[in-house]
């Protein structure tokens, strides 16, 4: 945790054993293309079929060779909850990743917010960004003192090492701890980009950063190179100023349906679902809840709710 404190941002190797990474690489191919098909020919076509091309930041196209944000760099997301077997869902709220939020934000009572997987394949586009932070996860200025962290992060899916895109971070002593609204150029700012370092490792790693870190994508240069990624990120519950994406609209769904059934009443928390005792719970409500999610144990809450 020193590093967390200290530099704002964190590599936590082999965080999630590999064997469960690879096991939810099946419904990872569901929602986004394989390598092979991307490499084989089918170029950007293939992530045109059924994957959102957006741009977040409503920028202009950007001249070829600057750093910059371009609506192609996010051809390559699909947004939670998955379809498949459910192992790719359950990795947002795996144990050891919930400990370690938890330890990090000196917090117990943590919602997820952030839950989307993110593809780059070499040649499908420009993927190098400015160094900058992350300001559109809040409606207010971020305040960059502990208690009032967030983090923002991501699982590798896959191996990321040099080639294939490993996110540039500064640290924040580098950084100087401002809030920078614009991104910086490298012209603006040669010191920072000469202090950014790569956050390379092995699928299972978790990237862990703060909202006063800068950082940047940079361009995949290995031939048939791929790179795949799951943002996940957590804030203190009752911090509604930040967001990022929600699960409420697609609650109805059947993987969504399948994916809260295999959870615990503390992973379903991160969710916003109460917890046993909570006084929204009541014998109607938990009636409710049964038809709603039929295969969901729901023995905590309803001994919570004897207790009462």
């Amino acid at each position: 945790m020193r590093r967390w404190r200290d530099d704002g941002w964190v590599l936590v190797s082999d965080l999630i054993p590999t064997d469960e990474i690879d096991a939810a690489l099946d419904d990872l191919w569901r929602v986004v293309p394989h390598p092979d098909d991307v490499h084989g020919g089918a170029g950007r076509d293939a992530l045109a079929r059924g994957l959102e091309s957006r741009n977040p930041s409503g920028r202009a196209a950007a001249p070829e060779g600057t750093l910059a944000f371009r609506p192609e760099q996010f051809l390559g997301r699909a947004y939670f909850p998955f379809p498949g077997t459910g192992a790719l869902n359950r990795l947002a709220v795996h144990p050891n990743l919930v400990d370690f939020v938890e330890r990090a934000l000196q917090h117990t009572d943590l919602r997820v917010y952030q839950m989307s997987v993110w593809a780059k394949y070499t040649g499908v586009a420009d993927y190098a960004q400015p160094l900058h932070q992350d300001h559109n996860h809040s409606v207010v200025p971020f305040r960059a003192e502990p208690g009032w962290w967030h983090v923002e992060g991501f699982l590798y899916l896959s191996d990321v090492d040099d080639g294939v895109a490993p996110t540039r971070a500064v640290s924040v002593r580098d950084g100087g701890g401002r809030q920078h609204l614009v991104p910086l150029a490298p012209e603006d700012a040669p010191e920072l980009y000469a202090a950014e370092v790569p956050a390379a490792g092995r699928r299972g790693s978790y990237l862990a950063y703060r909202p006063d870190v800068l950082h940047r994508g940079v361009d995949l240069t290995r031939p048939g190179g791929s790179r795949f990624l799951y943002n996940l990120s957590y804030k203190i519950a009752g911090h509604d100023w930040i967001g990022y994406e929600n699960v409420q609209a697609n609650s109805t769904t059947g993987a969504f349906r399948r994916f809260v059934e295999s959870c615990s009443p503390r992973q379903l928390a991160l969710f916003g679902v109460p917890e046993p005792g909570h006084p929204y719970w009541t014998s109607a409500m938990l009636a409710a809840m049964a038809e709603r999610y039929p295969g969901l144990d729901l023995e905590p809450w309803i001994s919570a709710t004897l207790d009462q």
